[in-house]
């Protein structure tokens, strides 16, 4: 542990005299020191927009093109122009959310969740109000803080064009069952976006085995700079009509990746999965590619947080007038 914290600048820091500690992971991350030079030597050597002839334009597009096969490599594809980089999560869903909504049409029923942050709520709640189509809500169990399944699959219909899911809940921290989710969703022709910003730091994402159609998440969530990750399913992206500018190319990933990006931190993203892939490697020396690096570091992760979480429980159930909302069962 004390390796990896030494790798955070931001952990040297000292208050009254104590090292600090940072609780506010669900707002955001620290960044290792790799990260931020990273994001600094892009800068400072390489600083150049896209599609140049001259050196560092060439340059500039290598990163980002490693930095999209990094991408790949983080959510579970094999195909790094289905990764598209942006603002952030929200900016992200109601670009898409456009998009699709232009696909919708008075009858058609769209379902989102209580469980979900407002990101994954309001920009379809938007589309669809632009679109004339209805809006469902899955409830939640309030004793434990997880989403009810039968709510939702009872309002999952023939009328049902998209269902927007969070991976894992900012709230409560409860994780949904996405490929679950997504073959009652499937069964009758809906579309599910799964919002994955969450889940991201704590757990490898799958949107092959989740067999989802669009995913989102963020990468100041899981040690990086503050951008935003899209995939979506080759055939989808290149279907969909994407809100961009004349010149922008229709070809992937440019399609939706509007105006000129963030090189510097798309450059700091591919370096904070590289991150995550060398504490795998730590972890097992045996993996051979990032993505079983990337395996390796998560189980490493979960093991850990598991830990963490038992010690929290079992002191919070110790103090007197405390009421732990969500769920406490150890196993």
């Amino acid at each position: 542990l004390e390796t990896v914290r030494d790798q955070f600048p931001a952990f040297d820091r000292t208050i009254d005299g104590r090292p600090v500690v940072f609780l506010d992971g669900a707002a955001g991350s620290q960044v290792p020191a790799r990260v931020a030079q990273a994001v600094s030597g892009y800068l400072t050597g390489t600083n150049a927009n896209h599609g140049g002839p001259f050196a560092t334009s060439v340059e500039s597009d290598a990163v980002l093109d490693a930095a999209h096969q990094s991408a790949a490599d983080f959510l579970g594809t094999a195909d790094p122009d289905t990764v598209a980089f942006g603002a952030n999560m929200t900016t992200l869903t109601l670009a898409v959310s456009r998009a699709l909504a232009s696909t919708w049409q008075p009858g058609h029923r769209i379902l989102v969740s209580r469980l979900d942050h407002d990101a994954n709520v309001t920009p379809w709640a938007l589309a669809a109000n632009d679109a004339g189509v209805v809006v469902d809500h899955a409830a939640i169990h309030p004793d434990t803080a997880t989403l009810d399944l039968d709510s939702l699959q009872a309002q999952i219909t023939d009328s049902t064009r998209l269902v927007a899911i969070g991976a894992a809940s900012n709230l409560s921290g409860s994780v949904n069952p996405v490929a679950e989710i997504t073959e009652a969703a499937h069964r009758v022709g809906a579309l599910v976006f799964v919002d994955a910003v969450h889940l991201a730091p704590h757990r490898l994402l799958d949107v092959v085995a989740w067999d989802c159609d669009l995913l989102a998440c963020s990468a100041y969530k899981f040690f990086g700079p503050h951008v935003g990750l899209l995939w979506g399913r080759r055939e989808l992206l290149e279907s969909l009509d994407a809100y961009k500018l004349r010149p922008a190319s229709d070809q992937l990933p440019d399609k939706w990746m509007t105006g000129t990006g963030n090189h510097e931190g798309i450059a700091g993203v591919g370096e904070a999965i590289e991150y995550l892939a060398d504490l795998g490697r730590g972890v097992d020396p045996a993996v051979k590619s990032r993505r079983q690096a990337l395996a390796a570091a998560f189980r490493a992760i979960g093991e850990h947080e598991r830990e963490l979480s038992l010690d929290l429980l079992d002191g919070l159930a110790r103090l007197p007038g405390v009421t732990i909302h969500g769920i406490t069962d150890p196993d």
